[in-house]
């Protein structure tokens, strides 16, 4: 019975590594570039809650079919709609508007990086 047990347990944790491996990039097994380092410092401490759940539609971080159509309008567009917010459900700045807006920049350069790499 714990054989049984201990198996399916191992495949259980095998099946979700598996299942989210197709978010994961390469930018959370190399080292990031200094700019690249800032954005994910920005992001984790105060972007990640609402990218992190898709709160208010927020694309998950890492999630390609998410940003796909986003990224494609171009890290200009998608830093003004971080900058200024966006359809009434992105606040200015994440609503942390202690943020520069290059910062907010860093931020946006990163969350794409884990969609398109570095």
């Amino acid at each position: 019975m714990r054989q049984i047990v201990s198996g399916i347990l191992a495949v259980n944790l095998i099946w979700g590594t598996l299942a989210c491996s197709d978010q994961t990039t390469s930018n959370t097994q190399t080292q990031l570039t200094p700019e690249l380092a800032k954005g994910k410092d920005i992001v984790d401490n105060n972007c990640v809650v609402c990218h992190s759940q898709a709160i208010n539609g927020a694309p998950i971080l890492g999630n390609k079919k998410m940003w796909g159509e986003r990224i494609n309008q171009g890290i200009e567009v998608l830093s003004d709609h971080a900058i200024n917010g966006f359809a009434g459900m992105m606040p200015p700045k994440g609503g942390n508007t202690d943020l520069s807006d290059d910062e907010v920049r860093l931020a946006v350069k990163y969350m794409v990086s884990l969609v398109e790499g570095q």
